[in-house]
């Protein structure tokens, strides 16, 4: 656990012991555990709603169309086309060539 010893974890209790009282300490733990407790629910949120996000971006890659061909194939196809009628490119910065 965090690369501390028994012996520094006695130590480190004692100290607080010293410090805080013994009617003091319970109030501590208690808040420190509500702490670690919510931070912990923010990361389980958080990683759940990144897998979600994950999964409904693969999903929609691998649902056809309704002509029965992946996104995935017309995305990749889509890419590959170049409009050469369309005065702005990809960035959305007009051509450096006067017309």
């Amino acid at each position: 656990m965090f690369g501390i010893g028994t012996s520094e974890v006695l130590i480190i209790l004692l100290i607080a012991l010293l410090i805080l009282g013994p009617k003091e300490i319970p109030r501590v733990a208690r808040t420190i555990g509500r702490g670690m407790r919510e931070l912990e629910r923010a990361k389980d949120e958080f990683r759940k709603s990144i897998e979600f996000e994950a999964d409904e971006n693969d999903d929609e890659d691998r649902r056809p169309d309704s002509s029965g061909e992946h996104v995935a194939a017309i995305k990749e196809e889509e890419k590959g086309t170049d409009n050469q009628d369309d005065p702005v490119d990809n960035l959305g910065n007009l051509p450096n060539k006067r017309v």
